[in-house]
């Protein structure tokens, strides 16, 4: 069903021959696989940590047990993903060339966390009739901004956080970030509640599993990545 398909245009034949091209919310009945996940990012001292779960379901079937859901936008920013593959990875892609764009007419500078992160807010709210199915947490650090986490939503909302997590597994995660969550935790230290908190998700969220993928980024020198097999 394409989007346009949707809605149906208004009855009202006063508006029809005014010329007046109004929607209406009456929402035809579309099937929809609901989909889940587990990403978890968090603020440490001079880095940032991010995770996410490597499964990806469509209603009760596994469709992959290495799905891609963090991913590099460039060395100093990366991009944890929820919701509809197909959604995220476009925007993956968008945000890629469009900071690639920013760096090479800035003498290879890097575009700020909080830049990237409304340029994407705009992409999201400019098709919020139609919305974007996902849920992102945008992290990275920058010399001028230090560690910054944003939480984006849907709609192109933005919250700054110190630690958030998204996805069918975020709540189980959340109780683990909040117990042992504290300000200016050590690398080593935001690895274990990182990998603490999914591992919580996976093992109540059906939705989430085999695996736990994460990269540590850092201002000054490439970003580790690991991946601890479940």
């Amino acid at each position: 069903m394409r989007k346009e398909e949707i809605l149906k245009p208004t009855k009202s034949e006063l508006l029809r021959s005014a010329g007046v091209n109004v929607l209406n919310s009456e929402i035809k009945k579309a099937q929809n696989f609901k989909t889940g996940t587990t990403t978890v990012g968090i603020t440490v001292k001079d880095a940032v940590i991010m995770g996410t779960d490597k499964r990806a379901t469509m209603g009760y079937f596994i469709a992959s047990k290495t799905a891609e859901k963090l991913y590099r936008i460039q060395e100093h920013t990366w991009l944890c993903t929820a919701g509809a593959v197909a959604d995220c990875q476009y925007l993956v892609d968008i945000l890629r060339a469009e900071t690639t764009i920013y760096q090479l007419g800035h003498d290879g500078k890097p575009m700020l966390i909080k830049s990237a992160g409304k340029m994407l807010s705009n992409i999201l709210y400019q098709n919020k009739m139609f919305p974007y199915e996902v849920g992102l947490i945008l992290g990275g650090v920058t010399e001028e901004e230090g560690p910054t986490i944003l939480d984006i939503g849907a709609y192109g909302s933005i919250l700054p956080e110190k630690y958030c997590a998204i996805g069918s597994g975020q709540n189980f995660s959340y109780g683990v970030l909040e117990a042992r969550y504290k300000d200016n935790l050590t690398v080593e230290e935001g690895k274990k509640i990182i990998k603490k908190a999914i591992t919580a998700s996976i093992i109540r969220d059906m939705a989430s599993g085999n695996g736990i993928d994460i990269a540590v980024i850092k201002a000054s020198e490439p970003a580790e990545r690991e991946f601890i097999p479940i």
